[in-house]
């Protein structure tokens, strides 16, 4: 699982378990006033030292992070050029496109192969 998926079911468990969401107990103004002075207190100490950026993390290729999409992309486009050049017309004889004869096959195949990627890897 990734953060996306533990957010989601986060934000999906308080909005279906009600009181979640909310405070259980309400503090009176005069400790939340308190409270919000020490701290602004303790954050100005500690924005007196210099910040050190965070370095980015790194992110993969396109490839790597949608294998299903990739797939799917090669795999039609494969599907439909070898359906093109196969038949050696443009359409059929009932005026479909001969490259969509190929596409959604090979579509379906290379959508199917990135999924036992995308499951491999995980």
């Amino acid at each position: 699982m990734n953060v996306k998926h533990i957010v989601a079911a986060s934000l999906i468990g308080m909005l279906v378990i009600p009181g979640v969401g909310r405070a259980q107990t309400l503090q009176a103004p005069g400790a939340l006033r308190q409270s919000i002075q020490r701290e602004a207190v303790r954050l100005a100490s500690t924005s007196a030292a210099p910040a050190q950026p965070q370095p980015q993390p790194q992110r993969g290729s396109w490839a790597a992070r949608h294998p299903i999409a990739l797939g799917a992309i090669l795999g039609m486009v494969t599907g439909g050029v070898i359906a093109q050049t196969s038949d050696h017309r443009v359409t059929d004889s009932d005026g479909r496109p001969i490259f969509l004869a190929g596409a959604v096959p090979g579509l379906v195949i290379g959508s199917s192969i990135g999924v036992v990627v995308a499951c491999a890897r995980d």
